[in-house]
């Protein structure tokens, strides 16, 4: 009820003054576009409200999430014998990349990553985990920066005390602890590494400052600048100690002729990459299912499958098979016919939202096909879970209103280090900004 309250006292400050609104709103959206929030070039879309967490939740929040991450990344290493080659096929992954996550570098396989989750009054819900180079850390420190300056936001802080767990210093505390964990002494030169023309380009500049803040030579490089001299990874006449990978694995082998170099520095070895490659394993929303499906119980103890149970939606990889959903044996593929409105559809690799089938919204012949071209290619069935809605300041042919959006929580990972999170709404059940959605940052009432 308290965050209740603080959300709709910060909304009445908002419409109180329609004028004065417009006017922040107009502000923020140029400050996001002078200070770097941008999202292919243009300001990144918001609102002119935070998300607002309370201290409870907040806390379970990053210690479930955290758990969460911890628990896939051991059942990753031990699933199928520890056969990295059998959990690739299982989760559908392509053979190209399934060699590559193969090649150990020992653990940890996961130091970053970022989660998305709902949060209800029952605890939090993860819907999917980003170990593949997730991105916003930058994005969320710059916001909260930027919401701190509003007149509106200054006000309501007055009454409602707020903190914001900052995420930059704590990646880059993490990429220096895996750093010297592999036995490297001094500061490392650090390459964030990315196609040059990626709509979070400004992100990572963001992120650059960090590392520079923090005493680091740092730079963004395009795979295709670097290059392999005397066995050690250069751009230009500057040696690359750490890479900091934000290209998707999936991106680098589609493109290898362009990534050769950087692939084979990482296959011999000649740079530490944060994170390796093996953390796709447990981010492959395949691998929901390894986490709830019964024929992988064993993994976990008791304690540990309750945990999963409250946190994580039942998920199967689509497929003609009996299997268990609330204790009862089901056939899954009538069952997800026949329970449309309680499921959704998604193909295990896909990213930004793109395909995803919400059973409620999906027409029932619509879904049908759904079904049959997921048994036909790596797809996931998972259960749905009631999305939290919330009020925010929208502005609509000039005018300022009240709309209801559908909301997520995105808690970031590094390492055990203090990070924060950002929060993105949408009219849209699919929550991604890639598919239409805003981005936002998350503040904690004190």
């Amino acid at each position: 009820m308290r965050v209740t309250a603080a959300v709709d006292a910060y909304m009445r400050a908002v419409e109180a003054d329609p004028a004065a609104a417009r006017d922040q709103a107009e502000w923020l959206s140029e400050a996001f576009a002078r200070r770097g929030v941008t999202f292919g070039g243009a300001p990144m879309r918001t609102f002119l409200r935070p998300h607002l967490i309370s201290a409870a939740d907040w806390e379970r929040l990053g210690r479930s999430g955290r758990r969460v991450l911890e628990l896939a990344a051991r059942a990753a290493r031990h699933a199928f014998g520890g056969d990295p080659g059998r959990l690739a096929a299982f989760l559908g992954m392509p053979e190209v990349e399934s060699r590559w996550v193969a090649l150990d570098r020992g653990e940890p396989d996961v130091v970053w990553s970022r989660l998305d989750a709902f949060v209800t009054p029952e605890g939090p819900r993860f819907i999917e985990i980003n170990n593949d180079a997730p991105a916003g850390f930058g994005y969320g420190d710059r916001m909260a920066e930027l919401f701190r300056e509003l007149r509106v936001f200054r006000e309501f802080a007055r009454t409602h005390p707020v903190t914001y767990p900052a995420s930059a210093a704590g990646l880059v505390a993490a990429a220096l602890r895996y750093w010297r964990g592999r036995g490297s002494g001094g500061d490392p030169t650090v390459a964030i590494v990315d196609w040059a023309d990626v709509p979070t380009r400004a992100d990572q500049e963001i992120l650059r400052e960090g590392f520079a803040a923090r005493g680091l030579r740092c730079f963004l490089a395009d795979p295709r600048e670097l290059e392999r001299i005397g066995g050690r990874l250069w751009r230009g006449d500057e040696v690359v100690d750490l890479v900091f990978r934000r290209a998707l694995l999936p991106e680098l082998l589609d493109r290898r002729e362009e990534s050769r170099d950087l692939l084979e520095s990482y296959r011999r070895e000649e740079a530490v990459f944060f994170n390796p490659f093996r953390c796709r394993l447990a981010e492959n929303k395949a691998f929901f299912a390894v986490l709830t499906d019964e024929d992988f119980a064993g993994l976990f103890d008791e304690e540990e499958r309750a945990l999963l149970a409250a946190t994580v939606p039942w998920t199967r990889r689509v497929s003609e098979r009996k299997t268990l959903r609330a204790g009862l044996a089901v056939d899954l593929i009538p069952h997800v016919v026949e329970r449309r409105e309680e499921l959704v559809l998604k193909p295990a690799h896909a990213s930004g939202g793109r395909e995803v089938r919400v059973g409620a919204e999906t027409p029932q012949a619509e879904w049908q096909d759904a079904v049959n071209e997921a048994l036909r290619s790596p797809w996931v069935v998972q259960e749905w879970v009631p999305i939290p809605e919330e009020p925010f300041p929208v502005f609509e042919q000039g005018r300022i209103s009240r709309a209801v959006l559908k909301v997520n929580a995105n808690p970031f990972y590094a390492w055990g280090e203090e990070v924060g999170a950002v929060a993105r709404a949408s009219r849209s059940p699919v929550i991604n900004v890639s598919a239409g959605g805003g981005s936002v940052p998350a503040f904690v009432l004190a």
